[in-house]
């Protein structure tokens, strides 16, 4: 978990005193990261903020995704300016970018998420303000060699700069084809079914029929 957060953190000071200089939407750390020739797995999903009229919205998303029994970890991530992650995803009030994460083949964990925001305080300026589950959660993933597999779109949600979820839908159809795009020969993507009861109330199901705007959480973080 510490190298994660701690990759995390760092990439978002550098992109606070780096110039507007785009980024991938997804972290891997090196021994995750399979060698050319090497067998490979791929999880594929999207990131991005719902903006709702008077709330506030996180600056910087995470997903955080570790092999299981190790501290070695990888995140997807969406993030605004001044790096910005692609922009993939164009809807009336959101933003969003598909990630496509290859891995070595075995058994990981999504276990845990970050919503940073910049906060102000009168008499102290503006600071960044981190977000997460205080006890983590935590989803098995059985990735083989291979195949690529979808976990959705992730979605924030806040009613304030520090009070957020994500409403997570199945955009798999609208993602592969972006994935596709991103990693051409990419294999087709398989369904990989999460048990999201375990993420309440961080990670809510939502009918894309109905807006997230409309789903509600109580958070205690």
């Amino acid at each position: 978990m510490f190298r994660v957060l701690k990759a995390s953190s760092l990439l978002l000071a550098t992109s606070i005193v780096s110039g507007c200089i785009s980024q991938p939407a997804a972290i891997v750390s090196a021994p995750l990261q399979p060698a050319a020739n090497e067998p490979t797995t791929y999880l594929v999903g999207a990131i991005g903020p719902q903006y709702l009229g008077g709330g506030g919205a996180a600056t910087n998303l995470r997903l955080l995704i570790r092999k299981r029994g190790s501290i070695n970890g990888a995140a997807a991530l969406w993030e605004g300016d001044p790096r910005p992650t692609p922009e993939d995803i164009h809807e009336p009030r959101a933003a969003g970018s598909v990630f496509v994460m290859p891995l070595k083949p075995g058994d990981y964990e999504f276990y845990n998420f970050q919503f940073w925001s910049m906060v102000y305080t009168p008499g102290l300026g503006s600071r960044l303000q981190s977000q997460e589950a205080r006890e983590e959660f935590v989803l098995p993933l059985r990735l083989e060699a291979g195949k690529a597999y979808y976990i959705g779109e992730f979605r924030s949600v806040c009613s304030q700069v520090t009070q957020c979820f994500f409403a997570w839908s199945n955009q798999m159809p609208r993602d592969a084809v972006i994935a596709q795009r991103q990693v051409p020969g990419l294999p087709e993507l398989q369904w990989m079914p999460l048990d999201l009861d375990k993420a309440k109330p961080f990670i809510l199901p939502v009918d894309k029929q109905t807006s997230p705007a409309n789903a509600t959480a109580e958070i205690h973080p």
